[in-house]
């Protein structure tokens, strides 16, 4: 939903030309988080009707106690004139915004309990796209990182151009993010930790620029006037988290925004992925625990999002192909399937310990299995199972 700009004088209030002004209204109540302002809304049914009740009726709201209802009714004026003044900022700087009640908010996100009521945001952003994938990682990327947003983000690109990639403009796998979907002309969001009023890193505000030019946009729930602090980069994790389809964790330390951006978007029950990396790699070290721990599905390509996404018409039909391939084996190669399903990479010795079959048996089936294209023999004797 886009603001319209007024047509009246400075002495009319925004109140009489946006009716969304209540909504706005509520985040600037005193005492009330995200979570306390949508009981508000259930319970009195409309953000009007929130300023409109008795003391003695907010009293009644589960959640809400004797000092915050006293707290709550007191700021009721006070947080309409913030939210006129919010309006009156909005107008003159080109911002948008959509709260939690209207109908262009993002359904992804409006599924998490603790949504913001409020998006501001610079640019165009249909927030509810078809194809949404976050990107985050740490701000020390090295070279296999950077070369895997470049892989990962090209073949979005040719393969689902509608793709958008949110990220939140910081130093690193972000920013890297961000560039390599402007290069491939996708459309690209920035999640800000502060209001819209500047860019952090101020290094990135061409960057910013050149997402609002291309029909992406800068996001941030912190109305103008906030104050910068380090645990609003925290809290914007969130929204990076909501929007999306799927997280994907590119490089991370054990610690940092990365990690506990992971855990929120487990928390929302999204599909996480994790690039592997080196074991003695300090910037892999939280992927490869996030993999470990099951809290993320192994990362190597497109093809692995589309997989647990399930995007792709043509995965299906693989999947179907590889049921196929599977029942037509006898019952030495059905053996050998079941073990390698359970592992990655398993060398002969493993492969002969756990079938149980004889090494003359064992050998040719698994000669029979790589004719067959089921399998993958790498150097070392070790297979593994190309059926995905």
């Amino acid at each position: 939903m886009t603001c319209k700009k007024p047509n009246n004088t400075a002495s009319e209030s925004p109140k009489l030309i946006d009716e969304r002004l209540y909504s706005l209204a509520v985040s600037f109540l005193s005492g009330v988080g995200d979570i306390n302002a949508k009981k508000l809304i259930s319970r009195f049914g409309s953000a009007e009707s929130i300023f409109k009740s008795s003391l003695s009726e907010l009293r009644k709201v589960t959640g809400i106690g004797d000092m915050i209802s006293l707290r709550l009714y007191n700021s009721f004026s006070s947080a309409i004139q913030k939210a006129e003044e919010e309006l009156l900022y909005i107008y003159s700087n080109e911002i948008d915004f959509v709260t939690y009640t209207d109908q262009d908010y993002p359904v992804r996100l409006k599924e998490c309990d603790d949504a913001p009521m409020v998006l501001y945001y610079k640019g165009k952003a249909d927030f509810n796209s078809k194809k949404i994938i976050s990107i985050v990682g740490t701000r020390n990327a090295t070279k296999y990182g950077t070369d895997f947003c470049t892989k990962l983000i090209e073949s979005l690109s040719l393969k689902y151009p509608e793709t958008i990639i949110v990220s939140g403009l910081a130093y690193g796998i972000d920013v890297a993010a961000h560039k390599e979907a402007l290069k491939n002309n996708l459309k690209t969001w920035a999640v800000m930790g502060h209001s819209l009023e500047t860019v952090y890193p101020a290094k990135h505000k061409r960057i910013a620029q050149k997402i609002i030019d291309t029909d992406g946009a800068i996001i941030s729930d912190f109305p103008h006037g906030s104050k910068t602090e380090n645990s609003n980069f925290v809290k914007r994790n969130r929204i990076v988290a909501g929007l999306c389809d799927a997280l994907i964790i590119v490089e991370s330390g054990i610690k940092g925004g990365s990690m506990i951006t992971a855990n929120i978007a487990n928390h929302y029950n999204k599909d996480v992925f994790a690039l592997p990396g080196s074991i003695n790699s300090i910037y892999s070290e939280g992927c490869n625990r996030l993999i470990k721990t099951n809290r993320a599905n192994l990362v190597e390509s497109l093809e692995d999002i589309e997989y647990i996404l399930n995007w792709s018409s043509k995965s299906k039909e693989i999947i179907q192909q590889n049921l196929q391939l599977i029942e037509s084996l006898n019952e030495n190669e059905k053996i050998i399937v079941d073990v390698l399903k359970n592992f990655e990479y398993l060398d002969i010795d493993n492969i002969l310990r756990q079938t149980n079959l004889s090494p003359d048996v064992l050998s040719l089936s698994l000669l029979e299995l790589e004719f067959k294209n089921i399998i993958r023999a790498l150097p070392g004797k070790i297979f593994t199972l190309k059926l995905k």
